[in-house]
């Protein structure tokens, strides 16, 4: 069979409508193209846009924390005065009774305030990934503020292991050896370096909060540092009534003092919604 060769007249006709197919072709793929890449351009501006409300979110929350711990600080800068002088007394009841080689009786010495130094709002902030659309020197400068914040809770539980051991001395007289004053001698510098790092971890975390503007809640803020000194027990003088036996330990008034001062949404105790 001979093959027709294609007319003349149809020639034209066939390579018009490959470039149409072609052209039209080219034309829905470049729609498609096109449209693909206006949804992820719409895409990365709105996740842009909701990172950019997530990090003021976060920085609003971190305000209320950061005056929290802050506040904190400003009140174990307020009772450094009244550890130091307690820890002063004890020592000199240590030297007095290694000499007399019986302990006087003692009542409850106290300690220094406890507190919880906050650091859950910046916890999630890091968890959710949401620090790391902070600026880089912005994100630099809260890591350096949580830093003394960790330290401060991290100093927190070494100083009830320390008054703990201190409290030994509370009782209502017993015989009293050298041995236990060596032990007892390196407890209060124990206390005394905690008490000293204590006030300087508080007044750094405020220093870097203050000259980088990260901000702080006032008002969080002086819930702590506004109270008189009259309000902690360690700044007033050792009660007279003596305990009948040794083994005493701070913190004697935890129930009573937790059932007189509840966490209500008034007070600002966990969320307050």
């Amino acid at each position: 069979m001979i093959d027709e060769a294609p007319s003349p007249a149809r020639t034209p006709r066939l390579a018009f409508w490959r470039t149409e197919r072609r052209q039209k072709f080219l034309r829905e793929v470049g729609s498609v193209v096109l449209g693909v890449l206006i949804a992820l351009g719409l895409g990365a501006i709105a996740g842009e846009i909701g990172w950019k409300i997530e990090v003021a979110t976060a920085r609003n929350a971190m305000e209320v924390e950061l005056g929290e711990l802050i506040g904190q600080g400003e009140e174990r800068e307020n009772a450094y005065k009244c550890v130091e002088d307690r820890l002063d007394q004890l020592s000199r009841i240590v030297d007095a009774a290694e000499t007399a080689g019986k302990l006087p009786p003692l009542g409850a010495i106290s300690m220094p305030p406890w507190r919880t130094w906050p650091r859950g709002i910046w916890a999630s902030t890091v968890s959710a990934q949401t620090a790391s659309h902070l600026d880089r020197d912005l994100l630099d400068n809260y890591s350096s503020a949580y830093v003394y914040a960790d330290n401060l809770s991290t100093l927190g539980q070494r100083e009830i292991d320390v008054w703990t051991d201190l409290t030994t001395l509370v009782g209502p007289g017993r015989a009293f050896s050298t041995t236990e004053a060596v032990d007892l001698r390196r407890s209060i510098s124990k206390a005394r370096v905690i008490n000293r790092m204590m006030a300087g971890n508080g007044i750094r975390l405020k220093q870097i909060v203050t000259a980088y503007d990260l901000g702080y809640d006032l008002g969080s803020a002086r819930e702590y540092s506004g109270r008189a000194l009259s309000a902690y027990e360690i700044c007033a003088p050792i009660p007279l009534n003596i305990p009948a036996t040794y083994g005493q330990a701070p913190g004697d008034d935890t129930v009573k003092r937790m059932h007189a001062t509840p966490i209500t949404r008034e007070s600002g105790g966990g969320a307050k919604r």
